[in-house]
Order: C-alpha cells, then sequence, then structure tokens
C-alpha cells in the first residue's frame, strides 16, 4: 500500500489520518467538486462553525448554506470570478467576501481555491482555505478605538472615492471606499479582478499606454475612464494612479511596470452637467473635444466678450495622411488614433485652451493672453509629442503625425476670418513636407 492509501481510499474520500491532518490546520479546509458550493461538498473542518455560526454537518449536508450566507450583491461577481479562473484554466485563484450570520453579525474571509485537473484539463476537485480576515488596527494602537476615533481603515472605508491597490496588470489586492456606491459592489467583490476588465472596451488601450508612460517616467498619471457598475451601466471616474515598488525576489530584475494605489472619483454627475457630454451633441465623445458648430460659438463669444485689447491665438492641425491609416487600419485603427490626440491635447498642454474637433481629423485650439510665438511654441511641443506616440493596436505599433498652423487675432477679425488664416497656414505646413508647424499668412 503507498502511501496516499493513507489519506484517500480507492472511491476518492478522505482517509481518517486525512481528515485528522485537514482537521488540524490554522484555518478551515474544505473541498468539493467542480460545482463549488452548489455541488458536493467532500469535506469541511468543523472549525468552519466559528466563521459561519452553523456546525459543519449543516454544510455537509446543505452545501449551498454557505453559498447563500454570501451578501447577493457580492455572491454575482464571486460566482464569474471562479467560472473565469475555471475556464482559462488557473490551478488557483483567491475570493474574498462577506459572510452573513444568522445573528446579523458578519465576518470577512479570505477564500484561497486550489483547482485540481485531470490529464484533459477538466476541473474534478476544489480544495479551498478559508481564513477570516483580520480587523483593522487604530491608527494609535496605543489607545481604544472610541478614545482614538475612527482607525485608518474606517476612515478609508467612510471616503467618498474608492481606493485600490494594484499590481501592474490592475488586479486589485486592496480596495476600501465608497465601492458600493460607485460601482454598486462590495469592496472584497473587486479582490482579484482587474480594472481593465470593469473598463469600456474603447478605454483600455488607451490607460494602458498612458500607465506605461507614467511608468517609464515614475509619474503619477490622472486619467478618466469609464467603469462598469453592478447594474450593467457605466460611469465616468478620474483616477490618480501614484505608482508604488512591488516586493521583488532576489533573482528578479526591477519590473517594467511598477504597482499602483489608485484613488477613483465618480465623475458621473459633473460630466454630464459640463459640455463635454451634453447629449453628444456639443462634444465629440471620441476625444472630449467641442464639435464644430459649438467651438465656432465659444470663439466668437469670446471676442465680443473680451476686452478690446484682449489677445487671442488660434492653432489648427489635422492628421497627416489619415486616409491611408483609415485604410490601412481600418476605422477602428484611426478612431484609436484620434482618440489618442485628445488624450495627448489634454496632457500636453497644460495652459487655458479650448479644444474643438473641426472635421474628421482636423482639430482646433484656441488660446488667450498668448503671443504668436509662445503658441507656435506650443503647438510645436504638440507635434514631437504627437510624432514620437506609439499606438498599440492588435499587436502592431502605430505612428502618426501632425501638420500644425497659427494665427493670432487680428483687430476686429472674425472667428471665421481668423479660422481660415490659421487653416491657410497648416496646408501651408503640408505643402513644405508635413509634421511642421507654419505660421498663418
Amino acid at each position: 500500500m503507498d502511501s496516499r492509501d493513507a489519506f484517500v481510499h480507492d472511491d476518492g474520500a478522505l482517509g481518517a489520518e486525512a481528515r485528522q491532518w485537514l482537521q488540524s490546520l490554522p484555518g478551515t479546509v474544505y473541498v468539493t467538486d467542480s460545482a463549488w458550493w452548489l455541488g458536493e461538498l467532500r469535506f469541511v473542518a468543523d472549525s468552519i462553525g466559528a466563521l459561519g455560526h452553523r456546525p459543519a454537518t449543516d454544510y455537509l449536508a446543505r452545501p449551498e448554506l454557505w453559498l447563500a450566507q454570501i451578501p447577493e450583491s457580492e455572491r454575482r461577481p464571486l460566482l464569474e470570478r471562479l467560472q473565469q479562473a475555471l475556464n482559462e484554466g488557473e490551478l488557483s485563484v483567491r475570493l474574498s467576501y462577506a459572510i452573513e450570520r444568522r445573528d446579523g453579525s458578519e465576518c470577512q474571509v479570505d477564500d484561497s481555491l486550489h483547482i485540481q485537473r485531470d490529464a484533459d484539463g477538466e476541473v474534478v476537485t476544489l480544495v479551498g482555505f478559508l481564513q477570516p480576515r483580520p480587523p483593522a488596527v487604530p491608527a494609535n494602537p496605543a489607545a481604544p478605538a472610541d478614545e482614538a476615533g475612527l482607525s485608518r481603515q474606517s476612515l478609508l472605508d467612510h471616503s467618498g472615492d474608492v481606493i485600490m491597490a494594484l499590481d501592474e496588470d490592475l488586479e486589485c489586492h486592496y480596495a476600501a471606499g465608497n465601492t458600493q456606491g460607485a460601482l454598486g459592489v462590495s469592496a472584497a467583490s473587486l479582490l482579484s479582478t482587474s480594472l481593465f476588465a470593469l473598463m469600456a472596451p474603447e478605454d483600455g488601450s488607451r490607460v494602458r499606454r498612458l500607465l506605461i508612460e507614467g511608468a517609464a517616467e515614475a509619474s503619477s498619471p490622472m486619467v478618466e475612464l469609464r467603469l462598469r457598475h453592478r447594474d450593467g451601466g457605466y460611469r465616468w471616474f478620474e483616477i490618480h494612479f501614484s505608482p508604488y515598488p512591488l516586493p521583488l525576489g532576489q533573482t528578479l530584475e526591477p519590473p517594467v511596470m511598477p504597482g499602483w494605489v489608485a484613488i477613483a472619483r465618480d465623475i458621473t454627475q459633473r460630466r454630464q452637467q459640463s459640455l463635454q457630454w451634453n447629449a453628444y451633441t456639443a462634444t465629440d465623445e471620441l476625444t472630449s473635444a467641442l464639435n464644430r458648430v459649438p467651438f465656432m460659438g465659444l470663439m466668437r463669444h469670446a471676442f465680443a466678450s473680451g476686452d478690446v485689447g484682449a489677445r487671442f491665438t488660434l492653432i489648427v492641425f489635422d492628421v497627416d495622411h489619415f486616409s491611408d491609416i483609415n485604410r490601412d487600419w481600418g476605422r477602428e485603427g484611426g478612431d484609436l488614433v484620434l482618440s489618442c490626440i485628445g488624450e495627448m491635447c489634454r496632457a500636453t498642454l497644460r495652459e487655458r485652451f479650448s479644444f474643438g474637433r473641426l472635421g474628421d481629423d482636423s482639430f482646433a485650439l484656441l488660446m488667450s493672453g498668448k503671443s504668436l510665438q509662445e503658441t507656435a511654441a506650443i503647438a510645436d511641443k504638440l507635434r514631437g509629442r504627437l510624432a514620437s506616440t506609439r499606438v498599440e493596436f492588435h499587436g502592431h505599433w502605430l505612428s502618426f503625425s501632425v501638420s500644425l498652423g497659427v494665427a493670432e487675432r487680428r483687430s476686429d477679425e472674425t472667428a471665421e476670418a481668423m479660422l481660415a488664416r490659421a487653416e491657410a497656414g497648416m496646408q501651408n505646413a503640408k505643402q513644405r513636407g508635413r509634421d511642421r508647424v507654419q505660421q498663418a499668412p
């Protein structure tokens, strides 16, 4: 008889030694079939009673009782995360959730699951290890919580923002704050979930690129993006990503990207109330730029309401050979380039400006208080930044350039006349070889 026989019988049942050993572990071990708590519960340690306030015999008779004690708002995301791990061939997964007891109390648990598969990769057994999550420590351990006030964890939990610790793939390892109000889920249900999985599909590539740049420059990017709410819709968030070093083994080189501390603020209402939303008529959803009609209205209003000596300058540019980009990479590739331009305009230009999309691939920036030379320098900075940008698209890197024209408003010049001169400068830049800045005639 081999050593395995002492633990597992021929029918797959656990032997007495195995049960005794599993009962002695500093946590709660359980073994199920591939259906988790919806299937057959083959073993559960008696210590589960301390977590769920039910004896192990209750769960053995009715495994679904454990799942029923998980709040409904957390249950579906947990099952979806587990199913994802099972479908994608993962060998382990960590789940964190709450258990609601019959007396109304709640226990937070970490559930580490080992997925056992047969030779064909089919799941045959799930082995789980449950541990209660320790309570937060007050900010001053020497003082009682009621004297020290709210603990640090309590302060985080009562924050109106969502605070997350993320690895380089944006997988969440810690979450606190107003997750229920912002996303409709508990903080525990976000654990082991990648933020990319919650993003609107068209936002993922842009965010990944900005984080790669932020990691390379050791900067803290601020990104506006959409995250999926529990109700199936999307909410707009402003997320501040701050890099922090991940722990490394002695033989590993420093990672290409760090981990991130992310503070997410729901700005849905703010965007709905601003011109950059306005039912897709005032703004272009792809680039967040004002469409041509409202942009020209803004120029006319600025000229009419400004002082007699007010100074206005205008940058007009479009994408060089944009038709070739659409031809070679399709409309999706072209849209990705335009989205990148919108992001770069907001990230590169710190001065006050108004951003408009005049046509399919043409844009304008209206500035106040700048000289023609200062505006030309800003335009050249933007040109260089766009020319050095590489956009990832289905495993390929797209590059592009822009040609720009700049103009300063003449006395009593109309918005339309100033725009025409700036566009003439842009056409001159194209005739001179593209990827350059030319002043208006």
